[in-house]
């Protein structure tokens, strides 16, 4: 085809000088390596169709590579490059794992506090913790789904000690409890296991460890004993079909004597324990887990509606999880600064690896400018804008879609950041169904509750054990402890006191442990419980509104408070003679060690989560973990010489943030 002579008068293209500009470049491409392919493309096509929505234009996604047309065809290139270099690596974490035929098991060194309980435990039982050389978690999820299984039939669950030669160890902890290795045994057909780990040490031979178990005691079942005059629990847990029932799941391995592998089964589990040395980072687990914890992201799919009146306040979330406090800051302050805004104030928002920042804005601005802002793209990402109205909102709360908030009775009297102003109601917050309450009959959980209330408080007689049963609160307590056990393998569960005064206890077998306010309960209230110092109402009531400042309580921030001494939590129940206290099931999850005095007497007092206490302690035992973090406080009690006054405790105290980590199980009425 001949062109126009008039053609050949123009410059050729590649002739043109830069100075004039050149045409865009309508197609680029790169390469994607195999495992970022999903990281591009997101979930059903939303993340490349996000990016042609932004950059206008059309994208194909072949043979590991990214073709991009369009006149923006180089900078989406370029951000596509971008996604891929900062995504976080693959997670793969070496678990300190053995087995035994099939069976499966991994085992995690506990922290400090965890080790710390363990000892605990192998005293209060009636054992010297100086006997224990190192213990581990025992995770083996085919076992405990098999327990779980058994956990829904009622009964009561009990903690005792098993003894067993080294070559015993890797089949019990990979498998469970055979019956076809059983030996005739003086007291009938079964696993025998013992309240006192003295008596478990005597059944270990040469061996070098001891399990901890939990075990599920079923209500009439006769193929079960309690043989109080040798301290035995018997299990035969064959039925009737000729099944096995998983009623016996082993938790802990204790090491008391040193290790000598000799058989191939004793040198993979002494190479796992070996292994448990090195430690193992919970990071990619948490990644798997939590929305945002890999990329900026939404807060919730929908976000709350716009507000129509002028905002102060906001909260912008999740963004870029890779970054420090500083280059996250700078990076919030880059994406607004096209708007003009004027920030006051900026406080980073950890939830686990999530981050986002509060926002305090110098002048008010309007809901259109709020619309605006709310649909800008964080470094390409869309993420949540959130109006913070430090008063009521006539709008049910988005964190209750997951069943709890913990700043639904806060009003930010001393951290402005903690309150919640949505609308919380009751129904959601708290259960809907009934408990019931009656004498318990098993007499091996009665004799286990009536040692550990003797222990520490010797004098108690008339004792009355009531069982109870809220169906709401064990499912609530049973879904978080799922999470929990996803999150820290290592999780640690307890069974602890609680004191209370008679007219707090029927509302906490009711509604459950739910954290204190920071504001005072008003006697003018409706909802007014006398002998209570917060209020039991949600931020929006109009009576209870003065602040809750320290007064010799809540020394470690507004939590629910437990101890491991019966003899402590008696102070709290606020009666003469006749006391009347829980015994809990409480899952600490990773507990945050702390064994120190406070700086000042109030230090603590404000804080609403289990936040880093090294600014509120005059020295710091165990590193906060900054990747999962943790929910819950072991206070170690320093004893009569180590504590000082009003800064430290004697007895340990144990503290929870959220109603879903205790249940009730047992109330427990005596005089003294």
């Amino acid at each position: 085809m001949l062109l126009p002579s008039w053609m050949s008068l123009l410059p050729r293209i590649d002739l043109i000088p830069s100075w004039m500009g050149l045409p865009p470049k309508m197609e680029s491409w790169c390469d994607i390596p195999q495992d970022k392919m999903g990281l591009v493309i997101g979930k059903k096509g939303a993340t490349v169709n996000s990016l042609m929505e932004e950059f206008g234009v059309k994208i194909r996604i072949s043979n590991g590579q990214a073709i991009v047309y369009g006149s923006r065809s180089e900078d989406a290139v370029d951000h596509i490059k971008k996604m891929v270099s900062t995504a976080p690596p693959k997670y793969e974490d070496p678990q300190p794992t053995f087995s035994c035929g099939e069976g499966k098991c991994i085992l995690l060194r506990p922290s400090e506090a965890q080790t710390m309980e363990i000892k605990q435990c192998w005293k209060e039982t009636g054992g010297d913790p100086n006997d224990i050389i190192g213990s581990w978690q025992i995770c083996n999820n085919e076992l405990k789904k098999k327990f779980r299984e058994t956990e829904a039939l009622p009964g009561d669950l009990i903690q005792a000690w098993h003894g067993t030669g080294n070559a015993n160890i890797a089949p019990i902890c990979s498998y469970g409890f055979d019956p076809s290795k059983r030996r005739r045994a003086l007291y009938g057909d079964g696993d025998y296991f013992a309240s006192n780990p003295k008596v478990a040490k005597g059944y270990c031979g040469s061996g070098s460890f001891v399990l901890l178990c939990n075990l599920h005691f079923l209500e009439n079942e006769k193929q079960q004993k309690w043989i109080e005059e040798k301290g035995y629990y018997v299990m035969n847990m064959n039925t009737n079909e000729g099944t096995v029932r998983m009623q016996a799941l082993p938790v802990q391995l204790v090491q008391i004597k040193e290790f000598d592998p000799k058989t191939p089964e004793e040198k993979e589990l002494h190479q796992a324990l070996e292994r448990t040395k090195e430690g193992i980072s919970q990071r990619g687990v948490l990644q798997s887990l939590q929305w945002g914890a890999q990329k900026p992201n939404v807060i919730h799919k929908d976000d709350a509606p716009l507000p129509n009146e002028n905002i102060t306040h906001m909260h912008f979330g999740w963004l870029n999880p890779q970054y420090s406090h500083e280059k996250l800051i700078k990076s919030v302050q880059d994406h607004f600064r096209r708007h003009n805004l004027s920030m006051e104030e900026i406080i980073v928002d950890h939830n686990g690896l999530r981050q986002g920042v509060f926002i305090k804005l110098s002048k008010e601005i309007t809901p259109s400018t709020f619309a605006t802002l709310r649909e800008l793209r964080y470094e390409g990402h869309k993420v949540s804008l959130l109006n913070f109205i430090p008063r009521p909102i006539s709008t049910t709360c988005p964190k209750l879609r997951k069943g709890y908030c913990r700043g639904w009775n806060l009003r930010g009297h001393h951290d402005w950041t903690a309150a919640c102003w949505y609308e919380h109601p009751p129904e959601i917050i708290f259960p809907t169904c009934g408990y019931t309450r009656k004498i318990l009959s098993e007499p091996a959980k009665i004799d286990k509750i009536f040692d550990r209330l003797w222990e520490s408080v010797p004098d108690a007689t008339d004792i009355v054990i009531e069982s109870i049963v809220n169906e709401d609160l064990n499912r609530r307590y049973s879904d978080w402890k799922k999470y929990l056990q996803q999150k820290h393998p290592h999780m640690q569960e307890l069974e602890l006191w609680h004191g209370t005064s008679k007219e707090v206890l029927d509302s906490i077998l009711t509604r459950g442990f739910q954290p204190p306010s920071d504001t005072n309960a008003s006697p003018d209230c409706p909802n007014f419980i006398p002998g209570t110092s917060t209020t039991h109402c949600s931020n929006h009531c109009s009576y209870c509104v003065e602040p809750h400042n320290h007064n010799m309580c809540h020394m470690y921030g507004l939590g629910v408070y437990f101890a491991d001494s019966a003899k402590k939590s008696q102070r709290y129940c606020k009666s003469e003679g006749r006391y009347s206290q829980l015994l809990c099931t409480v899952n600490l999850g990773s507990p945050c060690l702390i064994r120190g005095n406070l700086i000042k007497q109030d230090a603590m007092h404000h804080l609403s989560s289990c936040v880093c206490p090294e600014d509120y302690l005059d020295r710091v035992v165990q590193p906060y973990n900054q990747t999962t973090r943790h929910e819950t406080y072991h206070v170690d009690g320093l004893g009569m010489k180590g504590h000082r006054a009003g800064l430290s405790v004697i007895n340990s105290e144990y503290v929870i943030f959220a109603p879903s980590h205790a249940v009730a199980k047992y109330v427990v009425t005596y005089s003294a």
